[in-house]
């Protein structure tokens, strides 16, 4: 009864150790996917300020223009 016995925690200490490994791999495995998440993520953040910074630029620049265009034929309609 003993050797049963045995064999059944041996098989039972077994699969636990199987499945451990296994959720150690899935774990690794999400934990890179989660990384690259993370990259991906924060490249989208670059790009996204980096697309805004160029639309205030550019804002800027019209609005500028505009304004000079706009001093220019005042000063033309005072004469």
């Amino acid at each position: 009864m003993k050797l049963r016995n045995d064999i059944d925690q041996s098989k039972v200490l077994k699969e636990c150790h199987d499945l451990v490994q296994e959720l150690r791999v899935k774990l690794k495995l999400k934990c890179e996917d989660i990384l690259k998440l993370r990259k991906d993520l924060d490249m989208a953040r670059e790009e996204t300020q980096l697309a805004e910074l160029r639309y205030n630029n550019l804002k800027q620049a019209i609005d500028r223009a505009s304004e000079d265009h706009l001093n220019k034929s005042r000063g033309v309609s005072d004469d």
